[in-house]
């Protein structure tokens, strides 16, 4: 007989009712082993419907999942569209972007605006039908703009182009590449800018800068006219005077008192004539300078010379420049004995009588520093950033103003500056002023 565990499962379930493998079972095995099979049976169907029952619910989770996961795809895909859509109408240029195939992506309305489209028009995808109505505004050939716009969208480079359209406006328009992350070309993306009212802006300029120079021109042509017609007859009226104060020919108090009258304007007057001379032919870049090294105190020492007999008529002392050791500096000798001179004159006319003005000198890392200090009446600091303008004069404590141009210290700023240097004050009613000029080793 063939043993019953040739069947793995018959021979277990044998085992587990008591019978032998090798002999029938008795009926109390046959009922058990009939029982368990029976079992077995009941529970494989049981798992099994379980098993069915789980996959089925697990198959209305999956499809629940998928359908949130599509709407939330569609949502955000709706949510990018808005934003993107909002923008472009935002933006204050036109946008246009066309893909590889000349449809069009986007599109706001500025562009429709500047362009002069009705905005259903904008619904038109095709790039070529859409450019071919937009070039109906343009002020040259439609034709060319045709062409320029199909080179442009057949490079990969970013370009640069202008149209004029039919209204005098000015459209700046630039093309780029989109490109995917990879370096993939797959659109082109356009801006377009009004820039009609920064031509007009940039025409008005150069119309004034055109003015300006003819202004300049203008002005030059009048300094060289007024060097002669004024400064001539000038210098033949103070001469003239001059002579007939020193004639020996009698003249009474009124006639002498005339003719100083006539000289001192005469004066006067060159004095303003060769400052605004001066003043004009440096800003106008005119002024040129003969640079080499000078030394100082021959200059001071010049300087003082010349005021001496107004600081003798007021009764200031001028006191020298101590003779201590300053190299040479690199200026024009006249410019900066020019200097020197309107600065120690100022300080003489605002010293009281009795007063002393001193001058020192002293190197001050790479330049030389001249200090021209007074113990006049001071400089309120309410005035001391009105001192370097033109034709302004400070008042004296009594109301009085001293003689001069108004034009000295603006002329001294400028020349100063012209030589690398600087110019500084400092002052306190009632005790008096310093001015230092600092002018570079040379």
């Amino acid at each position: 007989m063939m043993p019953l565990t040739q069947h793995p499962l018959l021979a277990q379930l044998l085992r587990r009712v008591g019978a032998s493998e090798f002999e029938a079972p008795t009926p109390d095995a046959w009922r058990e082993l009939l029982k368990l099979l029976s079992q077995l049976y009941y529970e494989s169907d049981h798992d099994r419907d379980t098993l069915e029952r789980s996959i089925e619910n697990s198959s209305r989770d999956m499809q629940q999942l998928y359908q949130d996961l599509k709407q939330r795809t569609e949502n955000e895909r709706v949510e990018q569209e808005a934003i993107m859509r909002a923008t472009l109408d935002s933006a204050i240029e036109g946008i246009m972007i066309v893909d590889n195939k000349r449809q069009v992506i986007a599109v706001n309305k500025r562009f429709a605006e500047m362009t002069r489209l009705p905005e259903s028009e904008l619904r038109q995808r095709d790039q070529r039908a859409l450019a071919a109505v937009a070039v109906k505004s343009v002020k040259t050939s439609g034709s060319s703009v045709l062409v320029r716009i199909n080179g442009m969208q057949s490079t990969d480079g970013t370009l640069r182009d202008e149209i004029e359209l039919l209204d005098g406006s000015v459209i700046d328009w630039v093309s780029a590449p989109v490109r995917t992350p990879d370096g993939t070309q797959v659109a082109r993306v356009s801006f377009f800018r009004d820039i009609t009212a920064e031509r007009h802006a940039h025409q008005q300029l150069e119309q004034a800068r055109e003015a300006a120079e003819a202004a300049s021109k203008a002005k030059s042509l009048f300094l060289a006219n007024i060097s002669h017609e004024l400064r001539t007859p000038l210098t033949a009226v103070i001469g003239l005077a001059d002579l007939l104060l020193l004639e020996r020919d009698p003249l009474v108090d009124r006639q002498r008192e005339y003719l100083e009258g006539i000289a001192s304007s005469g004066r006067h007057l060159l004095a303003l004539v060769n400052d605004v001379l001066d003043l004009a032919k440096i800003e106008a870049g005119k002024q040129e300078l003969n640079l080499r090294s000078v030394a100082v105190h021959e200059v001071i020492e010049e300087g003082l010379t010349a005021i001496s007999p107004l600081a003798n008529a007021r009764g200031v002392a001028l006191e020298p420049a101590t003779r201590n050791e300053v190299p040479t500096v690199r200026a024009d000798r006249v410019r900066l004995r020019q200097i020197l001179y309107n600065l120690i004159s100022n300080a003489v006319k605002f010293t009281d009588r009795g007063g002393v003005v001193r001058v020192r000198a002293h190197l001050n890392g790479d330049r030389v520093a001249i200090a021209v200090i007074d113990t006049g009446v001071g400089i309120a600091a309410a005035d001391l950033s009105r001192l370097y303008r033109s034709f302004e004069q400070l008042t004296l404590p009594s109301g009085d103003r001293p003689g001069g141009t108004g034009l000295g210290l603006a002329l001294t700023k400028r020349l100063v500056e012209m030589h690398g240097g600087t110019i500084d004050v400092e002052s306190e009613l009632g005790v008096g002023t310093t001015f230092t000029v600092r002018i570079p080793v040379g």
